[in-house]
């Protein structure tokens, strides 16, 4: 953690990365198994569950400058 006033954007930085990562295997998989209209409810679904883990990823980075 470095010493600058605001949220540790290392730590958010490495968890915006592994979150696009993640999903972008998962959409990969999404892709070669579904097909049509199932295919767009699966990817609203892993985009959806993304966003919210970046959400708390952030939240967690900025938690992380309230107990330095």
């Amino acid at each position: 953690m470095s010493n600058a006033p605001g949220i540790d954007v290392g730590r958010f930085g490495r968890t915006l990365v592994l979150i696009g990562f993640v999903t972008a295997v998962f959409l990969t998989l999404t892709a070669d198994r579904l097909g049509g209209e199932t295919f767009q409810i699966g990817a609203f679904a892993i985009g959806t569950m993304a966003f919210i883990t970046a959400i708390v990823g952030f939240f967690i980075a900025a938690g992380s400058r309230v107990e330095a």
